[in-house]
């Protein structure tokens, strides 16, 4: 028989957000009784916040790293006013294309999950008549999605923290390699040391690889629906292949501090 000694806490700190956001996503999908309907609407809303707030994370990174920048001791004051201009609309840039696209492609969806999946007093054509109006669309989500399935951001958001909350963290820290700091929230965030230094590129694609995430399970969710095989035993399989923390869990061996004992 084997005994493990936990000699280090790190990992722990690191997993156990994960795997509470996993079962509160799959205890909150239990004990609603959602049905398809219910699933895929709430995907789509935790992929409309989460990927909004990690493009407002990336271009807060962006400015914190051109503040930064303007503090070293080779600019000249004469080269701040007009670097803060161009920082300003640059990131205004940003910040209204990427509000386009990004909640524009979310608009559009949901005219054709409306068609299959109708929400009780949502529009007949979902929220295609926000599409290139950002906030029209806000104010349509938090009318029509935000209490029935406004709970369900909170594991997304957990589970979905580093992606969220990494840009800017990265960008605040502002080291060529990132060194957690000692304390709660940096364990909390799930931050290594071998963590890649901020990249605004990397940072703004991350919202679309997880709406294709996020898309690709709402699909399979309505093949399922279709094929008549719905079951809270499908949803917990499929959550557990995109939710669950495999990566940490597969990596458990490597943490410094795990030791063996044959008893």
């Amino acid at each position: 028989m084997i005994k493990i000694t936990i000699t280090n806490g790190h990992w722990f700190r690191r997993v156990l957000p994960d795997i509470f956001a996993f079962v509160l996503g799959l205890g909150q999908a239990y004990f609603f009784k959602w049905n398809t309907t219910d699933l895929v609407w709430s995907l789509w809303l935790c992929s409309l916040v989460t990927g909004y707030l990690t493009i407002l994370s990336a271009l807060s990174g962006g400015a914190a790293t051109g503040i930064r920048m303007l503090r070293q001791k080779e600019i000249k004051r004469t080269q701040c006013l007009p670097a803060i201009l161009i920082g300003l609309v640059v990131g205004l840039f940003f910040l209204g294309f990427f509000s386009l696209h990004f909640c524009g492609f979310h608009a559009i969806h949901s005219v054709f999950l409306r068609q299959f999946f109708p929400v009780d007093g949502m529009p007949s054509d979902g929220f295609g008549a926000a599409f290139m109006n950002p906030p029209l669309l806000w104010v349509l989500v938090f009318r029509h999605l935000l209490q029935p399935y406004g709970l369900f951001l909170i594991p997304a958001l957990i589970a979905e923290r580093k992606q969220v909350f990494s840009p800017l963290m990265r960008a605040i820290e502002g080291e060529r390699t990132f060194k957690p700091v000692r304390s709660f929230a940096a364990g909390w965030l799930a931050e290594t040391p071998d963590t890649k230094p901020y990249d605004l590129g990397e940072a703004m694609s991350r919202p679309y690889l997880n709406v294709v995430r996020m898309h690709l399970l709402i699909f399979f969710f309505a093949f399922c629906h279709i094929l008549k095989i719905e079951s809270f035993f499908i949803y917990a399989v499929v959550y557990s292949v995109y939710f669950f923390p495999w990566r940490e869990v597969k990596g458990w061996k490597k943490v410094k501090g795990w030791k063996k004992k044959r008893i």
